[in-house]
């Protein structure tokens, strides 16, 4: 796929999971930050998307409705977390947030894998 976009959606896919982490560890809710970290993943998810249907033609074999259905799940995730995180005042919202950041990881590699 695009090698510097992936490196820089891991990135912050991992940044959001270990601060989300450290900040459920601390008993705090999910301040103005952290969701705007969840906003900036969510906004570099929806650049894939459209990056990935910008050049789907000039691929070879591979699965439109697995691929877009992955992409298309991530963006869900982090968008409903995100949510979450913002309706849940105790230390559970960073925690689903968390647990989505480290869900949009392993989602990030597996599209990495069917776009190769």
């Amino acid at each position: 796929m695009f090698t510097v976009f992936t490196y820089v959606l891991y990135a912050v896919s991992a940044v959001l999971a270990i601060w989300s982490i450290v900040e459920t560890i601390r008993n705090k809710p999910a301040g103005k930050l952290l969701l705007g970290a969840t906003a900036f993943l969510l906004l570099l998810l929806i650049v894939q998307l459209v990056l990935s249907i910008a050049t789907f033609g000039s691929t070879h074999d591979i699965d439109p409705l697995l691929y877009f259905g992955y992409v298309i799940t991530a963006i869900l995730v982090i968008a409903l977390a995100g949510f979450w995180a913002f309706a849940e005042l105790s230390r559970w919202g960073p925690g689903v947030l968390a647990a989505a950041g480290l869900t949009v990881i392993v989602m990030i590699e597996r599209l990495d894998q069917i776009w190769q």
